[in-house]
């Protein structure tokens, strides 16, 4: 990968992001502990050359659709579309081919902003659909990550962000403590595939109301957490002003904030990571639409219609607890 394909924005406090045009990955994100001490909190790979063979969506932008596609089939306008089944018999994070894998054009960059553009003609979703991606480090110490996109024809779209986060110096996420404005999760399948239930979490081990570390209850005897080998869930986000979530490492002192305009945060604690990485060795917060939607009437709607806007935005904000 040549190095002009790696993009850095700083900010005056120090922070600093780094970005490729493959996967338009956020390579590193460099966040100072509650010493001063700066390192980067998000999992990469040592060798950028690993990521054209990555199979863990490691930092990258995931679209079409994040996700799971059950069948990996949809209806759209009363035609029926076939997706790649890249996930057993389910369609995953767009496809084997999805934004994770494409070079996307760099359309600007600045001190503090990296502005990329895709424009994604397959075959198998419907319409082609121009995509900018927008990454903003600010003087507030927050981090901005912005999609916009318009389609040729009416069609479906979920993007998300895949980083693995680790906020602190264990090789595992399990001791970091994580809070998420949510009362209910989707209920899955054996597959991963919400079943259309909504379930209320309170008390269980899906309840992060309150601040609680990943590791508690991770382990527990429940048929979800089973399912999902560890987390690996949507979380329905309350509708209001607040954080969609916050995680604590408290040993480090660093600590992140979410903020987003999405009804879901998927919560992923690395459960299948393998080779450069350990099991628990990160955990994604995906903000996105439910997973299936397309084929669940029930839940908000993803589709983008002929030369409509769409808008989604999501901010990370880095601060530090003594």
């Amino acid at each position: 990968m040549k190095a002009d394909m790696i993009h850095t924005i700083q900010n005056s406090n120090g922070i600093s992001v780094r970005i490729l045009n493959f996967g338009g990955i956020i390579y590193e994100i460099n966040t100072p502990d509650k010493y001063n001490n700066f390192r980067n909190i998000v999992l990469n790979y040592e060798d950028i050359n690993e990521y054209y063979h990555d199979r863990y969506y490691i930092g990258a932008a995931i679209g079409r659709y994040a996700n799971r596609i059950k069948n990996g089939e949809f209806k759209l306008n009363d035609e029926t579309y076939f997706l790649e089944k890249n996930d057993g018999e389910n369609h995953l994070h767009g496809g084997s081919n999805g934004f994770h894998k494409i070079n996307w054009n760099l359309k600007n960059k600045s001190n503090r902003s990296i502005h990329l553009r895709h424009l994604c003609n397959e075959k198998t979703y419907p319409g082609k659909i121009e995509i900018d991606l927008i990454y903003t480090l600010n003087e507030d110490n927050s981090f901005d990550i912005e999609f916009i996109a318009y389609s040729d024809e009416d069609t479906i779209f979920n993007p998300t962000s895949h980083s693995y986060f680790n906020l602190g110096a264990d090789k595992t996420i399990l001791n970091h403590e994580l809070q998420i404005n949510s009362d209910k999760i989707l209920e899955i399948d054996k597959n991963g595939i919400p079943t259309e239930n909504i379930l209320e979490i309170k008390d269980g081990p899906f309840d992060f109301k309150n601040f609680k570390s990943i590791g508690k209850d991770i382990r527990k005897n429940d048929l979800q957490l089973e399912f999902g080998s560890g987390y690996d869930h949507n979380f329905i986000l309350n509708s209001d002003e607040k954080f969609a979530a916050i995680l604590l490492d408290k040993n480090s002192g660093r600590r992140l904030k979410i903020k987003t305009d999405q009804p879901g945060l998927q919560i992923y604690t690395g459960n299948y990571l393998g080779k450069n990485f350990i099991k628990n060795g990160g955990v994604c917060m995906e903000t996105q639409h439910y997973p299936n939607t397309p084929n669940c009437d029930m839940f908000p709607s993803v589709i983008l219609l002929k030369n409509k806007k769409y808008y989604t935005k999501t901010s990370y904000h880095f601060d530090t607890i003594e």
